[in-house]
């Protein structure tokens, strides 16, 4: 449907109703997972993302971002002028989303298999329907922002030093003018040029109104760029060797006389 008035009004970008996710995923913490979670994010804001289980951010980040399917609940997000719930739409239509709209900035070194820098950062923009010389241009003007140096735009991310992966990895995810960037991962993790590059780019998008999602853990960092941070409370945390309730309900059973 159309975006309606009070969301545009109000700057809305994005929308979360009564979320529920299940962790269908153990990794270091077992959580039942996300319950009932609702929030907003307005264009021109950066939100922290704080939980005291590392999991919980993941599994909203990769949520917000379209990377899984949500148990219950909405995510409404502002597409061109429509207002679309992302639970409800195909994956051809998730995929026209996060080409346009939900920008993602995840682990660099998922990059590496890319052909060569040039093209892991123009690959985007022809799909959006550029030319190639439009996203060649459009690519080179975004490496020379994030100061790669040139002679390397030619050669394979596997190549490349972390500290340059970090560098594609922001080119790539900033070359297009999402409305909502989520950042999945921690910022502690950049070396200190490249998380100022970072934060020069957020706020500069930031007065283009694009809102952005993430962890931002340093206080210094947070204060810098934040204008608020969101909570997520985790109805249980079983830590990892402390076996699940029915398998001690069993235990028991099996001792019973």
């Amino acid at each position: 449907m159309k975006t309606p008035f009070e969301i545009r009004y109000n700057n809305i970008k994005l929308k979360v109703e009564r979320l529920y996710k299940s962790a269908a995923q153990p990794g270091e913490e077992r959580f039942p997972g996300l319950e009932d979670i609702s929030f907003t994010l307005k264009g021109g804001e950066c939100v922290h993302l704080h939980s005291n289980v590392p999991s919980a951010n993941r599994l909203l980040l990769d949520a917000l971002s379209g990377h899984i399917r949500i148990d219950a609940g909405a995510i409404w997000v502002d597409h061109q002028g429509r207002w679309l719930n992302l639970p409800q739409l195909s994956h051809r239509q998730i995929d026209q989303i996060q080409a346009r709209t939900i920008g993602y900035l995840g682990q660099s070194e998922t990059l590496r298999r890319e052909s060569t820098v040039l093209d892991c950062v123009s690959r985007q923009l022809l799909e959006l329907g550029l030319t190639r010389t439009q996203a060649e241009a459009q690519s080179r003007h975004v490496l020379d922002w994030v100061g790669l140096a040139r002679r390397l735009w030619h050669q394979a991310p596997k190549h490349l030093t972390l500290n340059e992966l970090h560098q594609v990895n922001l080119a790539r995810t900033f070359a297009i003018d999402y409305s909502v960037i989520v950042i999945d991962g921690s910022i502690n993790r950049l070396e200190p040029e490249n998380q100022e590059r970072l934060i020069t780019l957020i706020e500069y998008r930031k007065a283009q109104d694009t809102c952005f999602i993430g962890r931002f853990d340093q206080d210094d960092l947070r204060q810098q760029i934040c204008e608020r941070h969101l909570s997520i409370h985790v109805p249980t945390y079983i830590p990892k060797d402390i076996p699940p309730i029915h398998a001690v309900a069993n235990n028991i059973a099996a001792h019973s006389y």
